[in-house]
């Protein structure tokens, strides 16, 4: 009998130990721009609308933000120090640091997925070589690539024209992004051997665009419809799809890490919020509910 009651207990144990839930992993985060404290700020929210939190709380414009691939770090456009530059936030820490110093104004981060350099929008002055020299083109906005630490800035794109909205692929060989080159707002994609491929080719308004985390297909705003709606393009069939269908306008398209959703931003319910929907457009859900303007979302990054 004695012996018997070790083993009872044990066998109690193990029963309560399967029997009990397991804990439900933890909402996902979005970053986002909103103007709900009488300036520009960057905030965070769980992806059910709970637990918003201002994160940069300055009196300066802080806006644009971008996830480092682990999630720890958040890089944005401020003119906290007087001119339109990048920075960075670490989350752990609460520090902010620099990356861009002045030349044109520096904004529109994003992250490369290896975490080492950042793709940005920018008008500083720059040489393209000329027969007998150099030609200085000024205020000629490109996409350009910085080093985190603020050091080796290179320019990605070139002609005339306005060039923005820069995303990486998955694999960090390839960037979509925004051109009026060709007198109006188009998707491009920029291939490793320097190549610049017009995807959209439609006299509308083609802009916004974001790389599914597959790499395969291509996320994007467009009013080829009438008014502004998210479409996906596969870059394989190039078959196109509208997600949104709603006569509101619909804008800022943002793929969650595992590919299954789609972050928005909308009018639908009278003023700018952040929604979620599913990647084929169904199951609409409302994050923000405020007066002000909430817009750019960005998921954060799952922790590995």
């Amino acid at each position: 009998m004695f012996r018997l009651l070790p083993l009872l207990s044990l066998i109690s144990i193990l029963l309560l130990t399967a029997c009990q839930t397991p804990s439900p992993p933890p909402p996902a985060q979005l970053a986002f721009e909103s103007y709900r404290d009488g300036n520009a700020e960057i905030y965070l929210i769980d992806e059910d609308g709970g637990n918003l939190i201002n994160l940069t709380q300055n009196p300066a414009y802080d806006g644009m933000p971008a996830w480092s691939p682990d999630g720890k770090q958040l890089a944005f456009a401020s003119d906290r120090d007087g001119n339109p530059d990048l920075h960075i936030l670490d989350l752990e820490t609460s520090t902010v640091r620099r990356v861009t110093n002045g030349g044109g104004f520096n904004v529109d981060p994003a992250w490369s997925p290896d975490g080492k350099r950042l793709l940005f929008l920018s008008n500083r002055t720059y040489r393209e070589p000329k027969e007998g020299g150099f030609l200085e083109v000024d205020a000629n906005p490109k996409l350009w690539t910085i080093q985190v630490e603020g050091v080796g800035a290179r320019r990605m794109t070139s002609e005339l024209g306005l060039d923005m909205f820069g995303d990486w692929s998955p694999e960090g060989d390839r960037i979509v992004f925004m051109s009026t080159r060709d007198a109006n707002e188009e998707i491009y994609l920029l291939h490793p051997n320097g190549e610049e491929e017009n995807l959209t080719r439609h006299p509308a308004r083609d802009t916004n665009p974001a790389f599914a985390p597959d790499g395969k297909r291509v996320v994007f705003t467009s009013d080829r419809d009438g008014n502004m709606e998210i479409y996906v393009l596969d870059l394989t069939t190039g078959e196109l799809t509208n997600l949104t269908n709603h006569p509101a306008q619909d804008s800022d398209p943002v793929w969650s890490p595992d590919g299954q959703r789609i972050a928005f931003v909308s009018d639908r319910d009278g003023n700018l919020e952040i929604y979620i929907m599913d990647a084929d457009g169904s199951n609409v859900k409302r994050v923000t509910n405020h007066p002000a303007d909430d817009i750019l979302p960005q998921w954060r990054p799952m922790p590995k």
